[in-house]
């Protein structure tokens, strides 16, 4: 395994020579506001919607347990309730692999004071249905340290994870111990009525796959979540995370539908390359870069190794490049691929991130490079056509 971060010989103006040719020019129409959620497409990979009334627009129905108060979702919130004074429980739904199970799982061990653990420890987690699939169930208890929240001794999270090629569904309950073990079963209510809703397991042939129900009853719709993200284009269908966004296709590229949170996929041979866009920082420039070499099976850089990586301007902002080739491990995959090669460009905007990523063999995404910096370089936001 290696990791090469190159330097990049750019022109005069800072972007690469723009010499490769194009086969149209796309674009998403605008959104009035940043995307903040995903919408049921996004989720799920069904075709859009059509609803008269906010319940209807949710992609999933459930059960609301005897007690909980069930709130207006937030931008993170899908679902979202309080329970008794001071707990609350909440699902939230992340295209692609949500930062990882292991990573999610030591994140909320780290809110109650407790270490990390290994993908050993993970594995031999407890386990419940969610959606039709097997969901880690865990059981922490400690000191909890929320965002804004002073620290609040003797709390307890309950939570479940479940994963699917093209989302992660989280269900999390925090509150204190005594009322987290009393909610115990409720809360194991609230997941397995958990459903895909009528219309998103019509319009979806693959909504099984992703642990649709095949048949029977479905449990009275809670309320819907409040979705701001609207259908973009970058091929004519391509379905997106958001719009005002342009781009030249170079030739021999063929766009595909977007998937997850994606707001375009194109593939050339073996490679695959494709836009995502998140609401606020996504996660930050050195946080996903990490990731993304760690999928590589690679040391992590550090901050200041990413400091020191070559930039590209990518609408209008200084973006650093990476470049890195090892063994890639994506989301599902049970064994990692050797001589993969990314090429990744974190692209923080007013309101937005923009990430920019190509996958494939390493002599094909070689021979692509100058294409996905052309791409990247074409990319205009809100009529802004260079």
């Amino acid at each position: 395994m290696r990791i090469v971060f190159l330097c990049l010989i750019l022109s005069a103006c800072g972007e690469p020579a723009r010499d490769i040719p194009y086969s149209g020019r796309r674009s998403a129409p605008p959104l009035k506001e940043p995307v903040r959620a995903m919408s049921a497409s996004e989720r799920f990979g069904a075709g859009p919607v059509a609803s008269k009334d906010k319940s209807s627009d949710s992609p999933l129905v459930w059960s609301v347990p005897s007690g909980w108060e069930e709130l207006e979702p937030t931008q993170m919130r899908m679902v979202n309730f309080k329970v008794g004074e001071e707990g609350e429980c909440y699902l939230t739904i992340l295209g692609g692999d949500g930062g990882g199970v292991l990573g999610n799982v030591n994140r909320w061990r780290e809110q109650l004071g407790l270490s990390e653990i290994g993908e050993s420890d993970v594995a031999a987690l407890s386990t419940l249905k969610v959606l039709g699939r097997d969901a880690y169930l865990l059981d922490l208890q400690g000191t909890y340290t929320g965002m804004g929240l002073d620290p609040r001794e003797g709390w307890a999270l309950r939570g479940a994870i479940t994963t699917s090629s093209q989302f992660t569904l989280f269900v999390k309950f925090i509150g204190p111990q005594a009322l987290v073990e009393r909610e115990g079963g409720a809360f194991e209510s609230f997941c397995s009525s958990l459903a895909f809703s009528a219309a998103i397991a019509a319009s979806s042939p693959g909504a099984a796959a992703h642990g649709a129900p095949a048949a029977g009853p479905a449990p009275a719709p809670g309320k819907g979540p409040v979705v701001g993200a609207k259908p973009g284009s970058g091929a004519g269908s391509a379905p997106g995370g958001g719009g005002g966004f342009s781009w030249d296709v170079p030739a021999g590229w063929t766009p595909e539908l977007g998937g997850g949170m994606r707001l375009v996929t194109f593939r050339t041979g073996a490679v695959e390359c494709y836009v995502v866009i998140l609401g606020g920082t996504g996660g930050g420039v050195v946080g996903n870069i990490q990731r993304w070499v760690g999928q590589l099976g690679l040391e992590v850089p550090s901050e200041a190794e990413v400091a020191a990586m070559p930039l590209v301007e990518v609408l209008g902002v200084q973006a650093p490049l990476l470049e890195a080739t090892g063994d890639y491990t994506g989301m599902g995959d049970a064994e990692a691929t050797p001589g993969v090669m990314m090429l990744g460009l974190p692209v923080l905007i007013s309101g937005r991130a923009v990430f920019l990523k190509m996958l494939g063999p390493e002599k094909e995404v070689a021979a692509q490079r100058d294409s996905f910096l052309a791409f990247a370089a074409s990319l205009t936001l809100d009529g802004d056509v260079k």
